[in-house]
């Protein structure tokens, strides 16, 4: 599927979250903007968002073990951008731009071709 950007997104997180399958992580509150989303930090510190869907939480749901390798790279985008869909996940897709640079923008802010 193919998207043009309509409004403009600029990235609010230089060093963003990522992690490897089987890593721990301690977890932190939902997302209050988007729906599946939970606040995590790294055994090395970094913090940020991740999908629910991306991690087994533990009884007591501050600790997850992560199911896939995730980064969460938000990519800036341009009015008039064209980007190839490679994934959607909760409100977000997960995107490819004429450069072959991936990354995550929120789906409010493009349209469907």
């Amino acid at each position: 599927m193919r998207v043009v950007v309509k409004d403009a997104h600029k990235s609010n997180y230089p060093n963003p979250v990522c992690f490897c399958l089987g890593e721990e992580l301690l977890l932190g509150h939902l997302d209050t903007e988007f729906a599946g989303w939970i606040r995590t930090t790294t055994k090395n510190g970094n913090q940020g968002r991740a999908p629910i869907d991306y991690i087994d939480m533990s009884k007591c749901k501050t600790i997850g073990i992560a199911k896939c390798d995730y980064n969460a790279f938000e990519l800036d985008t341009s009015i008039g951008e064209y980007l190839a869909v490679l994934d959607e996940l909760n409100e977000w897709f997960f995107v490819e731009n004429d450069k072959a640079i991936k990354g995550w923008v929120p789906m409010r802010t493009v349209g469907v071709l």
